[in-house]
């Protein structure tokens, strides 16, 4: 039995890389920065519409009932990448839509205690945030849904 953060974490990289997209279907979730060695950045990655990352967003700590059940609570950041030149109402509404989809997928419950070690997911309030270049012009949106993680470290 292996459990912990990186069983976790490809467990949903590997569940938001499942979802088929409502709309603009053929640029699926592609996850990037998956713990395996050195990548580009995120903001960094031109032309890469729903590309994303699972970034740790808050170390593990005690979330056990009196300290005796060894579980975790980590804060992690599921951050999506939607380049322009597309229309901003276009990109809101897919951001929006992909965000409702999002939240569903990652809070289970088919999660596999025994080979992920999650044990719950509570999503949080999700934000956006736009990506600059060097001279000001707005290049990409970030969408950030944040969720706290509770998983066991065995």
């Amino acid at each position: 039995m292996s459990q912990g953060i990186f069983q976790a974490l490809e467990y949903l990289e590997n569940l938001v890389e499942g979802i088929t997209p409502k709309t603009d279907s053929h640029h699926g979730f592609v996850a990037v920065n998956r713990g395996n060695g050195h990548t580009i950045p995120l903001e960094e990655r031109a032309n890469s519409t729903r590309y994303f990352e699972m970034r740790i967003d808050g170390l593990a700590q005690d979330d056990g009932q009196a300290g005796l059940s060894g579980r975790k609570r980590s804060r992690v950041l599921c951050r999506v990448r939607y380049d322009i030149p597309q229309d901003d109402g276009f990109l809101l509404r897919l951001m929006n839509e992909d965000c409702s989809d999002l939240i569903d997928t990652l809070k289970g419950p088919q999660y596999n205690l025994a080979t992920t070690g999650i044990v719950s997911l509570i999503p949080l309030e999700a934000n956006i945030e736009t990506i600059f270049d060097s001279q000001g012009e707005r290049l990409a949106f970030l969408l950030s849904l944040p969720f706290d993680l509770l998983f066991l470290e065995a």
